[in-house]
This record gives C-alpha cells, structure tokens and sequence, in this order.
C-alpha cells in the first residue's frame, strides 16, 4: 500500500508542476486572467485526483479485494462527479477564461503518465 501512496503522490505532484507550467504560460500569452482561470482548471484536475486516490487508499494494507474494487469505483465516480460540478461552475463564471482553464486541466491528465514513468525507474538501494 506504501508503494500506491507514493505512486498517487506522484501523479499529483506530476500534475501540479503541469499545471503551473501551463498557467505561467498562459499569463505570459494573455496576462493575469488567463493565468489565473488555468491554475483554476489545473487545481480542478488536481483536487479531483486527490479525491479519487483518497477514496482508494483509505482502507489501508489489509483491505480485501471487493473493499478496493469498491473503493476504486466509489473514487472514480466522486472524481467525475466532482470535476463535473465545478467545470460547470467555473464556466457560470463571467471571469473565467474557457480555453486556458481547459487547457490546464487536460494538462493535468499527463500527470498521471509522469506519476506513471516514475513508477517504472529501477528501485533505488538502500
């Protein structure tokens, strides 16, 4: 169990760094609004993992195999319903910025491959 704490801590710290990298471009192209609408959709994609790794970790080591399926279910279906929830609200908002919120959040999505190729580095020696 240690070893998926670590991997869900690397997918989302691999998509907080995405993220940031995607709205310091977009302040750069077109100034505070397009910065600030992109951390918005990068922390959405950002929270909605946390939620997700949250619900299927929390059982622990000795969890049987329908408590995991159920927790990796139930964490799927709070991440969706989550993201959807606040997509919407963040589009009902006349200060956001459709494109670069976008933008970020399915920047957020390659972090899950960074979290992912960090799994595959050799195991480091103790």
């Amino acid at each position: 169990m240690q070893k998926g704490r670590r991997q869900a801590l690397a997918v989302v710290l691999g998509q907080v760094l995405l993220g940031v990298i995607v709205a310091a471009v977009c302040f750069a192209i077109d100034g505070s609004r397009a910065g600030a609408s992109a951390l918005l959709g990068a922390g959405i994609g950002v929270a909605a993992t946390g939620l997700m790794a949250f619900a299927m970790l929390r059982h622990g080591e000795g969890a049987t195999l329908v408590r995991a399926t159920i927790g990796f279910f139930l964490g799927w279906l709070v991440k969706v319903g989550f993201t959807i929830a606040m997509l919407v609200i963040a589009f009902s908002s006349p200060n956001v910025a459709a494109v670069p919120l976008l933008a970020a959040y399915v920047a957020t999505f390659f972090g899950y491959w960074l979290g992912a190729a960090r799994l595959g580095e050799p195991a480091q020696k103790q």
